[in-house]
């Protein structure tokens, strides 16, 4: 019994040596997106769930793989701090790198962004305006790039609590945001939490990029992420490219990860889109 004992013990060390390690390998993932009738072409790189993490002195090895990409701009998909007042910091320093390697970029806020408010409006207040001069903030408003129309949805916090029911009574995506108008561009959504995707079809995008899930932190091959942020086992769609209603929706396991840095067959990742034109014979 204690050889099986000590050779569990050893099995569990090396498990936590590897996850460790895991967390400072930064991998690229590139998808590649023909959206029917649509003559968009564009690279867009996504960041999510930073975290507060570092890669390099003021995140200058996170910073040079983005920029390696050559996107077009930049979307980061929330969780970029974790609730505390101090992470704005952190953030500017990240948001001005991006910003001196002449990189475009908007930030759509996820749930901890929000938690600020739990210390005071204020706080919050606070970080949305001060953020707001270090990159463009895209919180339930609507840019367009080129051929590509975007909208970021700020979720309500309260959808990210453990227990929700008769969410359709107090969350209209149509009422916040608004549905997309243009005929000709690339629709895209950004919404931190992929969970409720079934309630944002409605606003009729093309793309649906989101984060939050870390990719279900410890990956099982074959069965995907183990458990969701409200510690539920096995969620559905915490990593990859998925097709929901012929929308694409991208969900990224994103850089960081809240708590303890953790994490089991699951590299931290920024993703590339690849938003290409629709070729004759594929009409």
């Amino acid at each position: 019994m204690m050889i099986v004992f000590y050779v569990l013990v050893c099995l569990a060390v090396i498990a936590m040596i590897v996850a460790f390690i895991e967390t400072r390998i930064l991998r690229v993932k590139h998808y590649e997106i023909v959206v029917p009738g649509k003559s968009a072409s564009c690279r867009i790189v996504v960041v999510s769930d930073l975290h507060c993490t570092g890669f390099g002195k003021k995140n200058r090895r996170l910073i040079e793989k983005i920029s390696n990409e050559k996107p077009d701009f930049v979307v980061v998909a929330g969780d970029v701090i974790n609730s505390r007042p101090e992470d704005i910091g952190y953030a500017k320093v990240f948001f001005d790198g991006l910003r001196g390697a002449g990189i475009k970029t908007y930030y759509v806020f996820g749930n901890h962004e929000q938690k600020l408010s739990l210390i005071s409006e204020e706080e919050y207040n606070a970080y949305a305006g001060e953020i707001g001069s270090h990159v463009e903030t895209v919180n339930n408003e609507t840019v367009t790039y080129g051929e590509i129309e975007m909208k970021g949805l700020l979720i309500p916090r309260k959808m990210y609590r453990d227990k929700i029911s008769n969410i359709e009574t107090y969350f209209n995506a149509e009422e916040l945001v608004g549905k997309f108008t243009s005929d000709n561009k690339v629709h895209i959504l950004v919404a931190h939490d992929p969970t409720f995707v079934d309630y944002y079809t409605c606003l009729e995008p093309d793309i649906i990029i989101s984060g939050h899930l870390h990719g279900g932190i410890i990956r099982i091959p074959f069965a995907g992420g183990l458990i969701s942020p409200r510690h539920r086992l096995f969620p559905r769609r915490t990593r990859g490219l998925y097709d929901v209603f012929g929308i694409k929706h991208l969900v990224t396991s994103g850089v960081g990860w809240h708590a303890i840095p953790f994490r089991f067959c699951n590299d931290p990742e920024i993703c590339v889109i690849n938003i290409g034109k629709e070729r004759p014979d594929e009409s």
